[in-house]
C-alpha cells in the first residue's frame, strides 16, 4: 500500500512538473516586447515588460479584438498607460472596448480634440466609457515626463498647440531595455523640424509617422533617429497609396531594418539584456 501510495506521489509530482513546464512556456520571458499590432490602416502598438503595460493608439472600433488578442496572449489584466497620439478615429476607436474589458489607470493624448471633432461618434464613445470607469484623462504637452513601471517616457511634441489634429499629436521618446523608441503619431516634416531644433530624437526604433505618408519622415529627421529599425503600420489595401515610395526608398536607402504590417502583419520586436530580436505573424 505504501509503495503505491509512493509511487502516485511521485506520478502527481512529474505531471505537477510538466504542467508547469508547459505555463512557463507560454508566458513570454522577454525583459521587454514591443508589438506593433496590425490594424490595417491605423495604429497600436503594446510595450510589454516585467513590470509594466502600455498601449499606444487603439486602431479603429473593428480592431479592438486583435489588440484584445495579443493583450490576452501577454497576460495582461491592467493597462498601466495608455496614449492615445491624437484623436482621429483610426487611433482612438478601439479605446472604448479596451476599456470595458481591461483595467485601464490612465490615457493622455496630445489634446483633447473637441475642437477638431466637435461631432465625433468615436470621441463620444471614449468619453462615455472615460467616464462611467473612472480613467484618469488627460493632455500632456513637450516636457512633461511619465514612468510607468520600468518604461521611462519622455514627451517632446506638442510644445504648443499648432491647430491641426495630426500636427498635435503627442510624440513620445520612450527608453525601456536600455533602448530607445520614437513615437511620431501622424506629425508631418514641419512638426519634425520643430522637434529636431529642441531634442536629441536619436532613436534605435522609429515607429514612423503617418503610415508612411509623404508629408513626414523627412531625410533630415531620418538622419537625426539615425534608427536600426523603422515599423509602418498601413493597410495592405487602402485609397491613400500608402506607404508612400519616396518615403519607403529613402528608409530602404537609410540602411535600416524596414517592418511594415501589411507585408508582415503583427510584429513584435523583443528585448533582452543586450539583445534586440524580433518576429512577425500573419
Amino acid at each position: 500500500m505504501k509503495r503505491r501510495i509512493k509511487l502516485a506521489v511521485y506520478i502527481l509530482f512529474f505531471i505537477g512538473i510538466i504542467i508547469l513546464s508547459a505555463v512557463l512556456q507560454t508566458i513570454p520571458s522577454d525583459d521587454y516586447r514591443i508589438t506593433f499590432i496590425d490594424v490595417g490602416q491605423g495604429d497600436s502598438t503594446v510595450i510589454k515588460s516585467k513590470k509594466a503595460c502600455m498601449l499606444i493608439d487603439a486602431g479603429a472600433d473593428k480592431d479592438a479584438r486583435k489588440i484584445r488578442v495579443i493583450l490576452d496572449r501577454l497576460k495582461v489584466k491592467t493597462i498601466d498607460l495608455a496614449v492615445l497620439s491624437h484623436l482621429d478615429s483610426d487611433h482612438i476607436s478601439g479605446m472604448r472596448d479596451i476599456i470595458e474589458n481591461y483595467k485601464v489607470k490612465r490615457i493622455v493624448t496630445g489634446k483633447i480634440g473637441e475642437r477638431y471633432f466637435p461631432d465625433s461618434p468615436s470621441l463620444n464613445e471614449l468619453d462615455y466609457a472615460v467616464d462611467l470607469n473612472n480613467v484618469d484623462y488627460d493632455c500632456v504637452k513637450a516636457g512633461e515626463k511619465l514612468s510607468v513601471g520600468d518604461i521611462d517616457i519622455d514627451v517632446i511634441s506638442p510644445k504648443f498647440e499648432y491647430g491641426k489634429s495630426n500636427e498635435d499629436s503627442a510624440v513620445l521618446k520612450i527608453i525601456c531595455g536600455g533602448k530607445k523608441l520614437l513615437f511620431t503619431g501622424d506629425i508631418s516634416s514641419k512638426v519634425e523640424k520643430d522637434i529636431m531644433r529642441k531634442n536629441d530624437v536619436k532613436a534605435d526604433i522609429l515607429k514612423v509617422s503617418h503610415h508612411g505618408s509623404y508629408t513626414a519622415t523627412s531625410k533630415k529627421f531620418l538622419q537625426a533617429v539615425d534608427p536600426s529599425f523603422a515599423l509602418v503600420s498601413v493597410s495592405k489595401y487602402n485609397n491613400y497609396n500608402l506607404p508612400n515610395l519616396k518615403v519607403m526608398r529613402r528608409l530602404y536607402g537609410y540602411g535600416c531594418k524596414v517592418l511594415r504590417t501589411d507585408e508582415m502583419g503583427n510584429i513584435t520586436i523583443k528585448l533582452n539584456d543586450d539583445t534586440t530580436s524580433f518576429e512577425s505573424e500573419k
